[in-house]
């Protein structure tokens, strides 16, 4: 597909939803586990991956979409009841056919990092942080986000990977703790309120948007551009939605597909 204006050099970066999609009968494997992260780069070629963080009793960054264990594992509670190694022994379960034969744990974000940071060709790391899932007994909202916001810029600068990594979270007070820790981490903002997101990127120098692509339009998006931000669009599940998303022009595509989408861009 030719014509694409945005601030990648008009390319749309593919980004593959927790790897290769959110599991269904077509997409198999459970989203954010290492086989569904690392086929959706070796196998499809993805520009890279979203993943869901969440931080776990003895502070270490896991992927985790859902906030129960339950609904996915065969583990029980919330992921900040339980230590790495512990999380490491819950076996995703989802009640679909494929999981008979798959044998996939949590991960942690390091073992990620771990094997990205050994590639000549690094793939982009999108992490979507889930700032409402921690032990409120052990802390407010502000103690929270000050170690997680540190455990995310420590993981980060261990393995240099500041240039691939993209951040994002709905919640404004986290993105200005990341920032006030390290200014230099590409900060965005989710939201579907454009205006505003503008003025507060603006504000605080961060670099971008993530909006579903139900609720931004052509003209969000080039207005985005306008202002030098960059636009994340998702929940792209559809080959009419993978159009229409292309036809916007955003500068990254997070997909559920993300063959089919190489093909409405590259052919």
């Amino acid at each position: 597909m030719n014509d694409i204006h945005n601030l990648n050099g008009d390319f749309i970066y593919i980004i593959g939803d927790g790897g290769i999609g959110f599991q269904t009968l077509n997409t198999q494997l459970p989203e954010n586990s290492m086989l569904s992260i690392t086929k959706a780069i070796d196998v499809y070629g993805a520009d890279g991956v979203e993943v869901d963080v969440q931080l776990s009793k003895d502070l270490n960054l896991v992927l985790f979409h859902d906030d129960r264990l339950e609904t996915s594992t065969d583990g029980y509670g919330y992921v900040y009841e339980y230590d790495l190694a512990e999380l490491h022994e819950f076996k995703y379960n989802r009640d679909i056919h494929a999981n008979l034969f798959i044998d996939e744990h949590i991960v942690s974000l390091e073992a990620v990092l771990q094997k990205f940071s050994k590639q000549k060709i690094k793939p982009q790391l999108h992490l979507d942080l889930r700032s409402w899932l921690y032990d409120s007994s052990l802390y407010n909202s502000t103690g929270f986000f000050s170690v997680y916001a540190s455990k995310i810029v420590d993981i980060i600068n261990k393995y240099q990977y500041y240039e691939y990594t993209y951040i994002t979270s709905g919640d404004i007070n986290l993105l200005k703790e990341l920032s006030q820790q390290d200014a230099s981490l590409k900060l965005m903002i989710e939201t579907n309120q454009i205006s505003w997101a503008i003025e507060q990127i603006q504000e605080n120098g961060w670099y971008g948007i993530l909006a579903n692509n139900y609720n931004i339009s052509k003209q969000d998006i080039k207005y985005a551009h306008s202002q030098g931000i960059r636009v994340v669009v998702f929940d792209i599940k559809t080959q009419p939605n993978q159009v229409k998303a292309v036809n916007k022009h955003p500068d990254f595509i997070i997909t559920d597909n993300i063959s089919q989408l190489q093909q409405i861009l590259y052919n």
